[in-house]
């Protein structure tokens, strides 16, 4: 069972969701709020697995707020709620701890695959936008293979540390850590972390 809750200044959408949840067997809406002051006490009251996380909230960015929450709250999955397709908006929800984006104009009958695929994989970014900054996403510079964030993390790699501990380590939240290993693999067409490693190697880049 994949317990949500909703925090979106918008009626339409909680109910939307909620109404989800009640056909869709292995989901449970469990509260929302129309209010970003709330959300932390939603999320200690209600312990669900995911929260959906309107982007915007009466004007307000909830960017600062996702960071806050997957801080407080990190055994829960964020998923931001937008209408905004901008790659740069996913970016700064990455930064900010969000394990998923979605975008508002998804059909509710694809949204129980995509909570499926979020607490399974652990990410779930909206493919119209994650293509493109897959693509951007630490790109080195000047041809180089990998930026110095990237090689930071490949070298926690090779010395066989997981994503928390890499996490940990760099001050940044472990669903950044996995949004740069998903980047450097698609960018160089590899399949396991520990060929990154190898190629790093490869390229005298690891010590």
């Amino acid at each position: 069972m994949i317990r949500f809750c909703v925090v979106d200044d918008h009626q339409v959408i909680r109910e939307g969701l909620s109404a989800m949840a009640q056909r869709e067997d292995g989901l449970e809406f469990a509260g929302s709020s129309e209010h970003l002051r709330e959300a932390s006490d939603l999320l200690a009251t209600a312990k669900p697995d995911v929260l959906f996380l309107d982007l915007r909230l009466n004007g307000e960015s909830s960017i600062d707020t996702c960071d806050a929450l997957s801080k407080g709250h990190p055994q829960v999955k964020i998923v931001i709620f937008s209408a905004y397709g901008n790659p740069e908006l996913l970016r700064q929800s990455i930064r900010a701890g969000a394990a998923g984006y979605i975008l508002k104009d998804t059909s509710t009958q694809l949204i129980p695959h995509m909570l499926r695929e979020l607490t399974t994989s652990g990410t779930y970014y909206d493919s119209r936008l994650s293509g493109s900054l897959l693509r951007q996403s630490g790109n080195p510079k000047n041809g180089e293979a990998f930026s110095e964030r990237e090689l930071s993390i490949i070298a926690e790699v090779s010395r066989g540390s997981d994503t928390y501990a890499i996490a940990e380590l760099l001050h940044v939240s472990p669903h950044t850590v996995k949004y740069h290993i998903s980047a450097m693999l698609k960018r160089h067409k590899l399949q396991r972390r520990s060929e990154l490693v190898h190629l790093a190697m490869k390229l005298h880049l690891l010590d």
